[in-house]
């Protein structure tokens, strides 16, 4: 099998299995601002077991009250499947830089799955990944990537985060400064890739958040004056900008 199916299928593997996983994580950390993580199930009280087997788990139901903890696995899987097997075709053979792309693939879901759920993207979770990101792309430029290319991922993070936080502000929290933050993490990877990259990505947020609602106020699911939970767009662009970024660089 060539390395990039290897790789593919790999990455499709791996975004399953996280995926499966999403939902107790995501049903832990879908609380208000401030609020620490749920100790225990909302329906019954009875608390989680302590340790890693209280959070990584495959069940998306309480097993004694039977209420459902977190989103159904039935999209969290088919999801992190297709956005971790994206990444891989479109990184195959990047190093280090595909190692920062399936992270971000996986965690996005999550991040995702938390927005959809609470309208809010964790800080603990968005800093601990701008952090491992931009570790993995530093060992990426220090293995052959190229320090111009860090520098680049560097400024990408900043573009982003610097339009999405000025869109914050002006929007008056149709855009919430989470919303900004998981901007400036992906701009860090599509500043890897190049300034089109950048560039695609943060129109195809702005442009798949415009089309969601466009949608939902026909259906009357929402109103004008209405918010919507803008991370599971962002973070749709990015990898529709990194499949397009992987193409174009196979063709060239």
């Amino acid at each position: 099998m060539p390395l990039d199916s290897s790789v593919t299928m790999l990455s499709l593997a791996a975004g399953a299995f996280f995926g499966a996983v999403t939902p107790r994580v995501a049903y832990r950390l879908s609380v208000s601002w401030g609020e620490p993580a749920l100790p225990g199930c909302a329906g019954c009280g009875q608390a989680f077991a302590t340790g890693p087997a209280g959070w990584w788990r495959f069940a998306a139901r309480c097993a004694s009250c039977g209420v459902r903890q977190g989103p159904s696995p039935w999209w969290t899987v088919p999801v992190g499947a297709l956005a971790a097997g994206a990444t891989g075709a479109s990184l195959a053979g990047h190093g280090w830089a595909l190692a920062a792309g399936l992270l971000l693939s996986v965690a996005g879901v999550l991040l995702a799955a938390i927005d959809l759920a609470v309208q809010r993207l964790p800080d603990p979770i968005v800093w601990r990944l701008a952090v491992a990101v931009a570790v993995l792309l530093a060992l990426a430029a220090a293995t052959g990537g190229g320090w111009s290319a860090y520098g680049r991922a560097l400024a990408g993070g900043a573009a982003l985060l610097g339009a999405f936080g000025l869109l914050a502000l002006l929007t008056g929290g149709q855009i919430g400064l989470g919303d900004a933050k998981v901007a400036g993490v992906s701009g860090l990877l599509l500043g890897w890739l190049g300034w089109g990259a950048v560039l695609f990505g943060g129109l195809l947020a702005l442009l798949l958040n415009g089309a969601v609602a466009v949608v939902l106020l026909a259906l009357r699911r929402v109103t004008w004056r209405g918010s919507l939970p803008m991370g599971p767009a962002l973070l749709g662009g990015v990898l529709l900008a990194l499949v397009a970024a992987g193409e174009l660089a196979q063709v060239s």
